[in-house]
């Protein structure tokens, strides 16, 4: 007997199990009704009962399990634009506490102007974003 996967979901467990005798191969559930530690869901182990149909079995689960997906494309645009903007929450507060202490001055619209930008450059970088999903879809 061999183990063959861990999972903490018995349905998944069940699932693999009954796709595995699907194929032939005999298969097992253990410590189904293992609670774990504290009361929280332990480890289930679904193990192939003859050594022999370990790869066949592996061959089965691989054709199952989903591919890994990560975060869309258009995330790594908007992460930046959302940055963009929370650096300039702050900028902005400074620009108003500087504009109430000294009135306009060019320096003060200078800095006025930065803030603008960066609150521009992000918006546009969270708004332009999802088209970067469109690129990647068929």
């Amino acid at each position: 007997m061999k183990n063959l996967l861990q999972t903490q979901s018995i349905a998944w467990a069940q699932g693999v199990r009954v796709a595995l005798e699907a194929e032939g191969i005999r298969a097992v559930i253990l410590d189904e009704h293992d609670r774990g530690a504290l009361g929280v869901l332990g480890r289930v182990r679904v193990a192939i009962v003859y050594d022999d149909d370990l790869a066949r079995a592996q061959a089965v689960v691989e054709r199952l399990t989903p591919p890994r997906t990560g975060p869309p494309p258009s995330w790594r645009w908007q992460k930046r634009g959302l940055l963009l903007l929370l650096l300039d929450v702050p900028l902005f507060i400074v620009w108003v506490g500087l504009l109430d202490d000294s009135g306009v001055s060019p320096l003060i619209l200078a800095f006025a102007a930065v803030v603008v930008i960066l609150f521009i450059a992000g918006a546009l970088l969270v708004a332009l974003g999802p088209r970067a999903d469109k690129k990647g879809s068929p």
